[in-house]
This record gives structure tokens, C-alpha cells and sequence, in this order.
């Protein structure tokens, strides 16, 4: 917990329930606090010199978003993150992405077709050159512009909550050579699409996208999906 609340900003504009819930939020994401781990609302309200109300309303927000449950006589736990429910939000993923994608189309200028067209070339480019890291930066920048280019604020945030739940299993895939070439393809075509302002086939080659990249992270970790 010591490194957990460096930086936090506590003095920023931000409610401080809102500090505490992203700091968690983002603690549990990356592993930082472990599956079946507690929290403890008053070692966070004095590690951070404030009330424990922010603390259990933080935890609270955190529950009804399936991060954490409350076990009689034992309190808030980290939930864990099972196959079934990477299964579902994958699924959801597919349903929303293509959303996005549809009104991406109808709203896309010109400007931003070329934005797109440069972030392929570039994701290429990094992969050629063996830049990871950077093909797998510039893979979410380019979901990125497509859910900003919906004009869709709330579409977009559902999205990233649920990418976010996905972050480490997604890196796990992306370091894959052959995930990552799959992927910068599935990436031009869906662009190819975008283009020729063709729904029907922006959503097909969303859901082939979405769906190959649950298909390896299986594999990997020896799922049968039957």
C-alpha cells in the first residue's frame, strides 16, 4: 500500500472519493492489489490522512462495477477476474466496438481518415523495427480515434472501462509475433472499411478483430472455448 497513493493529487480540483477510487481501481487492474486481497478502509483513510467516507464510497462504486465484494466478517475483498467473465466482456466488447464503428463511419472527416491511415502506417513501421511496446500503444491510439470519431462520449467511456478490465490479458496476446501481425492486418482492413464507408464490413471485421484476439488469449492460457 506504501506506493499506491504516491502523486495522488489530493490537492486537485477532483473530489477526493474520485482520487481514492481511481487510484484503486488502477491498484487492482495492474495486479498491484492482489484477487482475494482486502481492503481495509481505515489503513487507506490514515494512510491518506482523510475520513474513511471517501474510502467506503470509493469501495462502493468499486463493487457495484464487479472490482471488489463485501464478504461477511471479512469485509471488502478483490474480486477476481474469471474465463467467464472474460468471456462476457469480450462479448459485450464486439456489440459496442461495432456501434462505435458504424457511427464512426457516418461522422469520420477526411482529417481523421488520414489520422488513421497514419497510425497503421506507423503501428507497421514500429513492428518492422521491433518496437513493441510502441505497436502495441499505437494499436489502442487507433481504437481510440474510432471511438472519438462516433461522437459518442458514453459509448466511448463503456468501452475503455471494459478494455481497461481486458489490459493485461491484451498484453499477453500483443506479445505473441503472430497476434501482433494478425492484429496490424485486421487493423488495415477495418481502415480499408472506414474508407469505403462500408458499415456492413467495418462491423464483420470488428467482430473478426474482437474475436481472434479472445481466440489466442485462450489458447495461451489452455482454455478450450468448446
Amino acid at each position: 500500500m506504501e506506493q499506491l497513493f504516491e502523486e495522488t493529487g489530493l490537492s486537485s480540483v477532483k473530489p477526493i472519493r474520485d482520487i481514492v477510487y481511481e487510484r484503486l481501481r488502477k491498484a487492482i487492474l495492474e495486479g498491484k492489489i492482489k484477487p482475494g486481497e482486502r481492503i481495509i478502509e481505515k489503513e487507506y483513510a490514515d494512510k491518506l490522512n482523510i475520513s474513511r467516507t471517501p474510502v467506503r464510497e470509493a469501495l462502493r462504486k468499486l463493487e457495484i462495477e464487479g472490482f471488489v465484494k463485501y464478504i461477511p466478517r471479512k469485509g471488502v475483498v478483490v474480486k477476481g477476474f474469471s474465463f467467464k467473465d472474460i468471456i462476457e466482456i469480450y462479448e459485450i466488447r464486439k456489440s459496442l466496438e461495432s456501434l462505435a464503428v458504424k457511427h464512426a463511419i457516418q461522422n469520420i472527416t477526411d482529417e481523421e481518415v488520414e489520422k488513421l491511415k497514419t497510425l497503421v502506417e506507423k503501428a507497421e513501421e514500429a513492428e518492422k523495427m521491433r518496437k513493441f511496446e510502441e505497436v502495441f500503444e499505437i494499436a489502442n491510439e487507433f481504437h481510440q480515434n474510432i471511438l472519438i470519431t462516433s461522437s459518442m462520449p458514453r459509448l466511448k467511456n463503456m468501452i475503455n472501462t471494459l478494455q481497461e478490465y481486458l489490459e493485461r490479458f491484451r498484453r499477453v496476446t500483443m506479445s505473441k509475433d503472430s497476434r501482433r501481425l494478425s492484429a496490424l492486418k485486421e487493423h488495415r482492413d477495418i481502415l480499408n472499411a472506414i474508407i469505403d464507408r462500408d458499415v456492413q464490413k467495418a462491423e464483420e471485421l470488428v467482430h473478426k478483430h474482437i474475436e481472434s484476439s479472445k481466440k489466442v488469449f485462450f489458447e495461451e492460457f489452455k482454455v478450450d472455448l468448446k
